[in-house]
């Protein structure tokens, strides 16, 4: 198979989106593979927001002084970026290396029957681990897919486990309580190795340190066994001092947003009772950490992938302490399959004109549905559905600020477009 043959295998022969609970596929699949994931060293990190950064600070900082390998995951504009090695994501040649060898063996499981069909998730994963074994990387920095109990890539025994925050999300599979949500986060807690925790929901931290204690793993809080402070908020400068076993100053963050030196405190704390904390690499492994499409800005917009309610909150917070003082306007565009109501709440007051439009994913064809809750808190506002048009208007305007935010779909499709010049052929079948 060539590269898009591969592709249009993984997204219709192994049903993109599709979740299969339970981890007896990926064990198998990867007992197939002589277990490639037990050939390094790595580190896990969940949370219902800020799992991403924290993993690619970790991987950043190790890159200066180690080979790292990783695997994160959506992707915005290519399927490449989810196997990330020393900050730059693979080639087609080495993802259809190990594309071929876990096809061969994902085959095997399903002449046993649908229920063993490893599915597009459990694929990727079991890819990301031989990607690092064919690489001989030292470390892989590997984020949690959904959740952490039942996901795929719970079958690893990291150096640290790292929770970054949980709130409501994905309650029809995960649960519909904080507690609920915090027993299948904890899930990643691996016998005998330390967790590192931020300051969660008193709720959500009771599971959390009793899970730990059932797996003899020592928990290490922020706010209590490490902190850090605020130096400066600059746009893609940020500067914070870090306080934990030693103390480490003017930190630079090239990421932006009030949650980033939470992330970049836990990363750091995770390396430091792991033995690899070096303070050149953690200066320029944070000032060159970045991830496209998270609070970024691109071709003069700002782009967001602010799809829940707490996502919301915080890009609107950050719009408020970079940007105060400018007019916004903004793309905007959902999933149906979303808190609507709660997102456009939180994001839209504060622009003086939104456009609204219809990420490119099946997931959402009630686009006009959105418009209308748009419209209840914002007084100027408009519906063009194809986002190109969107982008197109938005650039018509003469405004201070422009931003383009929502669902991840609506934010790749559009950052690539920009980027390219086109919509490529992958892009599209990605999408769809």
């Amino acid at each position: 198979m060539n590269y898009l043959e591969a592709l249009k295998y993984l997204y219709f022969k192994r049903p993109y989106g599709k979740i299969k609970i339970g981890l007896y596929r990926i064990k198998e699949l990867l007992e197939l593979l002589n277990n490639p994931q037990e050939k390094y060293k790595k580190y896990h990190v969940t949370g219902s927001n800020g799992k991403g950064s924290t993993t690619t600070f970790l991987h950043y900082v190790l890159k200066n002084n180690y080979k790292v390998g990783g695997y994160l995951s959506p992707h915005l504009s290519t399927i490449l970026e989810r196997f990330p090695i020393n900050g730059k994501h693979v080639s087609r040649e080495v993802f259809l290396k190990a594309f071929d060898k876990v096809k061969s063996v994902a085959e095997i499981l399903d002449k046993k029957g649908l229920d063993f069909a490893p599915s597009f998730f459990e694929f990727a994963t079991a890819m990301a681990f031989e990607i690092g074994k064919e690489e001989n990387v030292d470390f892989s920095t590997i984020e949690v897919g959904l959740g952490g109990r039942f996901d795929a890539t719970n079958v690893i025994i990291p150096e640290a486990s790292i929770i970054t925050s949980i709130s409501l999300e994905h309650t029809k599979i995960l649960g519909n309580s904080l507690e609920k949500i915090a027993f299948e986060k904890a899930g990643i807690i691996k016998n005998g190795k330390p967790v590192i925790i931020s300051s969660l929901p008193k709720e959500a931290k009771k599971v959390i340190y009793e899970v730990a204690k059932q797996k003899n793993s020592k928990v290490f809080e922020l706010g209590k066994d490490f902190n850090f402070e605020i130096v400066d908020y600059k746009f893609n400068e940020n500067i914070i001092n870090y306080y934990g076993d030693k103390t480490i100053k003017n930190i630079k963050i090239k990421l932006n947003g009030t949650h980033q030196p939470i992330n970049a405190a836990l990363a750091i704390k995770a390396l430091e009772i792991t033995n690899n904390l070096n303070d050149d690499a953690i200066y320029k492994g944070f000032k060159d950490a970045f991830i496209p499409g998270r609070f970024e800005m691109f071709k003069g917009i700002v782009f967001d992938g602010s799809h829940n309610p707490e996502s919301a909150e915080k890009f609107s917070e950050n719009l408020k302490l970079y940007f105060k003082e400018k007019e916004k306007v903004a793309v905007f565009g959902i999933l149906d399959d979303k808190d609507k109501e709660n997102v456009i709440k939180k994001l839209v007051p504060q622009l003086s004109h939104t456009i609204v439009t219809c990420p490119p994913s099946h997931r959402a064809t009630n686009c006009r549905e959105t418009y209308e809750i748009v419209k209840k808190h914002i007084n100027s506002c408009e519906y063009i559905e194809n986002p190109l048009e969107a982008l197109e208007k938005l650039n018509s305007i003469d405004v201070d600020l422009k931003i383009v935010t929502g669902s991840f779909y609506l934010v790749g499709y559009i950052r690539s477009y920009l980027e390219h010049g086109v919509i490529n052929e992958e892009f599209e079948l990605m999408r769809r």
